[in-house]
């Protein structure tokens, strides 16, 4: 007794059989075509880096623990703002110590333009607060191969024509002439 429900049943499986859920498959990438219609933007489009890019590194003072600079750039008209990151490739993970502060691993970060001699400290919001990411040691604050932590802050923008700065990270050396994207 199949009845009248048979057909509501069967159908949608039918078509989610023939039509299949709409991705890519990675086994058939040149069958595959985006809107533009190109078999490569699709191939493009399904891929996934593993790490951001990054503009250089330096040992954080965590042992096995390396600091990416992922990113400097005018993000305002007097403001710049600096995006790191903590990686290792060590396992299990690595605790990172930011102390009791929030702000701890990004309170203390600065960038220095040595054309003009200035240093640049971290801008603060009307309570007095640094404008960074917050991270709370409440004793998992760790990072691993697949977990790096990522943080940022934000710094008041040096003159225009200003091309690139020195970037100082708390634990970490002195990224020295680092150009600053417009």
């Amino acid at each position: 007794m199949i009845g009248p429900l048979f057909p509501a049943l069967v159908l949608p499986i039918v078509i989610l059989l023939h039509f299949g859920c709409g991705g890519v498959s990675p086994s058939d990438p040149a069958g595959s075509t985006s809107e533009a219609g190109s078999p490569t933007a699709a191939v493009t489009t399904a891929t996934f880096a593993s790490k951001p890019e990054r503009l250089a590194v330096a040992a954080y003072a965590v042992n096995g623990v390396d600091v990416e600079l992922l990113d400097i750039s005018r993000t305002g008209a007097d403001t710049i703002t600096v995006q790191w990151q903590y990686r290792t490739e060590l396992t299990p993970s690595v605790r990172l110590d930011a102390g009791d502060d929030p702000y701890g691993l990004t309170r203390d970060a600065y960038l220095y333009d040595s054309a003009h001699e200035k240093k640049y400290m971290v801008v603060e919001d009307d309570s007095g607060r640094p404008v960074t990411s917050i991270h709370i040691d409440d004793g998992r604050l760790t990072v691993s191969p697949d977990a790096p932590l990522t943080a940022w802050a934000k710094f008041p923008a040096p003159p225009t024509d200003v091309e690139q700065v020195a970037i100082h990270l708390p634990g970490v050396e002195l990224f020295e002439s680092v150009a600053l994207s417009q």
